[in-house]
């Protein structure tokens, strides 16, 4: 009762504002900074409590449709409808001709500029970029860019914020080409300063200096090995309002295209990266089958204790033990972490430059930037949540790096700097790991990349195969997504697929969609909304595009054994057939998928086993099959097709 009555009364504060904005906008000489200031702060905290409930940062919707229930929603819906409100704040406070023509000058200036770029940030994700950052809207984004090169704390780390989520628009980066050229290094440095002078360092030594220092403070200590927690909060999700689904569905599955370079053209399942076109020049995007996805719907409401690690500690010793009296406060700066926008924090700044950098991350014009400035130290630094402590960072961070392992280039030398092995000390449960989730979906297009990720040390092969089978049992959606194509992209390495297979990963990948709703023929499937329907379908669509190619695996080792014990003594010697390098991938055309298929049953006994099957057989996969086609045909969504087919 008492929460209903604090978001009506958060409600009716933000209407009273807006009323009297309403009745006092007109008068000469009005001063907005006020008003402004309170609804940022409003917002500020309504977010931070929205995301405190651990939503899919992957996840765009709005937040009322994630959660109707949410007050961010609601309060971000009772502002968007005020239009006049709306289209002043975009159109005049952010602009230069609103100052000169009522002579505010000098400091006021700032103030309003700070004010107005706060609240934009504030709202952003509950708005539509596309529609925010029209092409009458360059004047905005020229303004913006010169507050990031120069201006005022905070209004310089507001505009970069700003400046991001219009860079993800890609018409606007190729329009804006030549100041993305010159703004990428210095931002790029500009984060190596705030690092450099960020605390991190003198936590980590004072830390040692003092073994028992965490006691006093609300910040979590390092990790130490394994354990249980049992997170009572609820995961729910956050998506825009026009894409459900990661860039693969729903208008979200746009990839760029390729970069012409030579060097990456070898690498023939990378993700199409960008190349910015000059201003004349349209931009070239196509749709990409496995495009990086981003989010579907929770298949658990209320998930199983979630287990930190890998390592079984001894019970009763760690933080993270079960029998730890560890407070929600200490473990939330490792899973959730919080950003502080006003004044903004170190991290916070480091937080909205990475957010620029991530859009840029994937054309080919800036990855030179990266490496002179050394991006990837910067990175693998910041994921390590251990001695951050700043979840949110590290998420930021590893979006980044995602952008970045689209080129081969830079995912072979993310290799050679053990960047693999950092990834897999990030963390879980937390944010952080679902931004690791990407960035192995990423790392399993390039097969280059893919194949010294086979050639390194079984423990840290095993280790990587866990920690994705992990992300399909306990992430959020968009980790659990992003793991199953990672699957599907690496099945094709026999060292992976034999890992995946000694640690249950069938069964794992089967209860994925084994138990929803829409799969259920007795369920009221009436109780489920649009967008969780389209999200199970999706989920249902990736695992068998999994199946499919993890049956495909096995089918050609399975042929290469058949193939050499037919080989006759004399042919032996005469004609070797050295096999396939386990770290090589295995692959094989459609007719060449048949013919495996034909010499199957040509040469094995009617009645004989073969392992996949029977574990499919086992855990009721093939009967799941038929009745997913069954229900396909039913389903109206782009990738009915794919879900059905079969070789």
């Amino acid at each position: 009762m008492s929460e209903n009555s604090n978001s009506t009364s958060v409600l009716t504060e933000l209407t009273n504002l807006i009323r009297t904005w309403e009745d006092e906008h007109g008068q000469p000489n009005y001063d907005p900074v006020s008003t402004l200031t309170r609804l940022a702060e409003i917002i500020e905290v309504e977010t931070e409590n929205y995301l405190k409930m651990d939503p899919d940062l992957f996840d765009e919707r709005h937040p009322s449709r994630t959660d109707p229930e949410c007050k961010l929603g609601q309060l971000l819906k009772a502002l968007f409808r005020k239009d006049n409100f709306m289209n002043k704040l975009v159109n005049d406070y952010l602009r230069d001709t609103y100052y000169s023509r009522l002579g505010i000058t000098g400091r006021d200036v700032d103030q309003l500029n700070i004010a107005a770029c706060r609240l934009m940030l504030d709202v952003m994700p509950g708005l539509e970029t596309s529609v925010v950052f029209q092409p009458d809207m360059d004047s905005l984004i020229h303004r913006l860019i010169k507050w990031v090169i120069n201006s005022i704390e905070p209004l310089q780390s507001y505009a970069t914020g700003l400046l991001a989520a219009a860079m993800e628009i890609p018409e606007i980066a190729t329009r804006f080409r030549e100041q993305n050229i010159r703004l990428v290094p210095l931002l790029l440095q500009r984060l190596r300063r705030l690092k450099s002078s960020s605390d991190f360092a003198q936590q980590a030594s004072a830390n040692l200096s003092r073994p028992f220092a965490h006691l006093s403070s609300i910040r979590s200590p390092p990790y130490r090995g394994d354990g249980i927690i049992k997170t009572p909060s609820p995961i729910f999700r956050k998506v825009r309002e026009n894409g459900l689904f990661p860039p693969g569905e729903n208008n979200a599955d746009q990839t760029p295209s390729r970069s012409d370079s030579t060097e990456d053209q070898d690498c023939d399942r990378v993700p199409k990266r960008k190349s910015i076109p000059s201003v004349s020049e349209s931009s070239d995007l196509s749709d990409s089958e496995n495009g990086p996805k981003r989010k579907k719907t929770k298949l658990e409401l209320n998930p199983p204790p979630i287990f930190l690690g890998d390592i079984s500690p001894q019970k009763g010793n760690g933080v993270f033990s079960e029998a730890s009296n560890s407070s929600w406060a200490e473990l939330e700066s490792f899973m959730i972490g919080t950003v502080q926008i006003f004044p903004p924090t170190i991290a916070t700044r480091q937080i909205l430059i990475l957010r620029y950098l991530a859009p840029m991350g994937e054309y080919q014009e800036f990855l030179s930037h990266v490496f002179e400035n050394d991006a990837l130290d910067l990175i693998l630094c910041y994921v390590n949540v251990r001695l951050t402590k700043e979840a949110r960072l590290a998420f930021e961070a590893l979006k980044y790096l995602a952008a970045l392992l689209c080129h081969k280039k830079f995912s072979i030398e993310f290799i050679h700097c053990k960047g693999l092995e950092a990834l897999l000390e990030v963390p879980r449960p937390s944010i952080a790991a679902t931004g690791v989730s990407i960035c192995l979906y990423y790392l399993g297009y390039c097969e280059e990349a893919m194949e010294r990720v086979c050639l390194l040390p079984k423990y840290v092969v095993s280790n990587l195969v866990k920690y994705a089978l992990w992300l399909l049992e306990c992430s959020h959606d968009s980790g659990r997504c992003h793991a199953i194509m990672f699957f599907g992209l690496t099945y094709q390495f026999k060292v992976i697929l034999e890992e995946f297979d000694s640690h249950d990963g069938l069964r794992k990948l089967h209860n994925v969609i084994a138990t929803l709703p829409i799969l259920l023929p007795d369920a009221d499937t009436g109780q489920l909304n649009e967008d969780q329907e389209g999200a199970a379908r999706q989920i249902v669509r990736h695992v068998c595009v999994a199946y499919r190619r993890y049956l495909e695996a096995h089918l050609y080792a399975k042929v290469e054994l058949i193939r050499r014990s037919q080989l006759r003594p004399n042919e032996r010697f005469v004609l070797p057939l050295p096999p396939q390098p386990s770290y090589k991938a295995c692959k094989s055309s459609p007719e060449e998928i048949q013919q495996q298929i034909d010499m199957l049953f040509q040469n094995m006994p009617f009645r004989s086993h073969w392992a996949p099957i029977d574990q499919l057989l086992k855990l009721g996969g093939i009967t799941l099959l038929l009745k997913i086609i069954a229900f396909a045909y039913e389903w109206n969504y782009s990738g009915r097709a794919e879900t059905v087919q079969v070789h």
